[in-house]
């Protein structure tokens, strides 16, 4: 059993005032050698003896007690003894209300009152036999009486803190023990309670073992005492609802199962026709790519070909214009012709005249005899230049009738050739509007296999999404199926009762 909380205090306040002793112990025995009274040092030494050596023990009864309170006033006693000669005599009586104050750490009113008849004592006794150890004018009744009142008084006031403190330990002590069998009631409640809270325990921690060992059907049947009662049948509640979600589970697991398994099957399908869509539209976009780049050659060509045509009209149209400036010519040069023809019939005018002339002038020199031979030799001379101007003449108009003949095929042609130009050329236009037409419409074409061919590469694009989509489908069907399979396999371990619905109740309301 535990020591009281005054027994503890009396206790360490012995031990407090023990060490005190033995510091002023120190001090006498430590003055009285350099005052050369070893005497008083080995009463000291006496005096604490016994306090040291209960407190070394660990004692604090009475006569411990007392043997402190009549042992530390006369350590003051000594110190009054070592001071006569000091002149601190008067000074040194403080010590004794300093002692008696400390004696109050015992919380005893019975130290208290033996240190003070230990103190009145000592200085009535000595005030008879040796006065000079307490006044140094000698004996001196009434200093004696005045200080035993003062010591008194103070007395009186440390016995009634000292009554007071025990009075308020002795309370606390009560109140301790109150509070201790108050505890000791509460713990045999805890302890009835705790008795049941085992009870329940146990048996929830059964069923919690079935339960986690996959019993799912099985109820807590025995009754558990007071308010338990209702944690046993919110937990047989809550089993029978786990009970009924897991067969639910399980149901949607196979469900699942089955919907995952369709799913996969469908998607491998999807994904097969789709790559076969994707292939036959790869296919399609890369003729429809290859009629693009044949259309496009084609619309080069043609543009080619227009050019070419719009070039021939240009020369055509150039040809045309020369032709009609040769037929022109050659109209100027029949024209020319005709005018030659003229002068030469004018010229074989002039030397036919010449001829008559010198014909005439011959007559008229033979009829002048001698005299006109000379003129006769130069009429026959101009009559033969006649002659041969005539004949000239002859020669050119014969040459400029067959030139006129020639000029005059060489206009018809001329001219011929001029309406076939002018016919070339209105058909090279119609051939350049036509193959401007055809281009026109090859560019259209051209436009038209190129949206076709951007459609078919989306359309391509799209496919090939959808594959890819097909196969996230799939595998995500995998998956789901991977899911329903460990999901089912982690229900399989539940036993659970398959009589009850395996509908999940409704949540209740919050």
């Amino acid at each position: 059993m535990k020591l009281c909380e005054m027994s503890e205090l009396r206790e360490t306040g012995a031990r407090l005032v023990t060490i005190v002793e033995a510091l002023v112990c120190t001090i006498i025995v430590a003055w009285s050698l350099s005052a050369g009274e070893p005497i008083i040092g080995i009463s000291a030494v006496l005096l604490v003896a016994a306090p040291i050596g209960f407190a070394l023990q660990r004692r604090a009864d009475g006569i411990a007690r007392l043997s402190i309170a009549v042992s530390l006033p006369l350590l003051g006693g000594l110190l009054l003894a070592l001071a006569r000669t000091t002149g601190w005599l008067i000074d040194m009586h403080m010590v004794f209300f300093a002692f008696l104050a400390v004696l109050v750490v015992m919380a005893c009113w019975r130290v208290v009152v033996a240190a003070t008849l230990t103190i009145a004592l000592h200085h009535f006794l000595l005030n008879v036999t040796v006065p000079a150890y307490v006044f140094p004018e000698g004996g001196d009744l009434g200093r004696v009486l005045f200080h035993a009142v003062v010591v008194l008084v103070e007395a009186g006031v440390l016995i009634v803190l000292c009554r007071r403190f025990e009075t308020l330990v002795r309370g606390l002590t009560a109140a301790r023990a109150a509070q201790e069998a108050v505890d000791a009631e509460r713990n045999a409640e805890r302890e009835a309670v705790s008795a049941e809270q085992r009870v329940v325990l146990t048996a929830l921690s059964n069923r919690l073992r079935a339960l986690s060992s996959g019993d799912l059907a099985s109820q807590l049947t025995t009754p558990f005492p007071g308010d338990y009662e209702a944690a046993r049948t919110m937990l047989n509640q809550s089993c029978t609802e786990l009970d009924q979600l897991v067969g639910a589970v399980a149901q949607t697991a196979v469900k699942v199962a089955h919907g995952a398994h369709e799913l996969r099957e469908a998607s491998t399908n999807l994904a097969s026709k789709t790559e076969e869509q994707s292939a036959a539209i790869e296919s399609v976009t890369r003729t429809a790519r290859t009629m693009v780049q044949d259309i496009e050659t084609d619309a080069n060509l043609w543009a080619a070909t227009r050019s070419t045509a719009i070039e021939a009209k240009s020369d055509a149209d150039d040809g045309s214009a020369d032709i009609a400036g040769a037929a022109e010519a050659m109209t100027r040069i029949e024209a020319s012709s005709a005018k030659i023809g003229e002068m030469i019939a004018f010229i074989d005018d002039i030397a036919f005249q010449t001829n008559l002339l010198a014909l005439n002038a011959g007559v008229e020199a033979a009829r002048a005899g001698e005299s006109g031979k000379g003129f006769a030799v130069v009429a026959g001379e101009v009559r033969e230049l006649a002659q041969r101007s005539a004949q000239s003449a002859n020669a050119i108009k014969q040459l400029v009738a067959n030139s006129k003949d020639e000029v005059a095929v060489g206009v018809a042609r001329v001219q011929h050739l001029t309406n076939l130009l002018a016919t070339l050329v209105a058909r090279f236009s119609d051939i350049a509007g036509q193959v401007d037409r055809i281009t026109s419409g090859s560019q259209a074409t051209l436009d038209a296999v190129r949206q076709i061919n951007a459609a078919m590469t989306m359309l391509d694009q799209a496919m090939q999404q959808n594959a890819a989509m097909a196969e996230q489908t799939s595998a995500a069907a995998v998956e789901l199926l991977r899911g329903a399979s460990d999901l089912d396999s982690q229900v399989a371990p539940f036993r659970h009762d398959h009589s009850r619905t395996t509908t999940p109740p409704e949540r209740r309301a919050a």
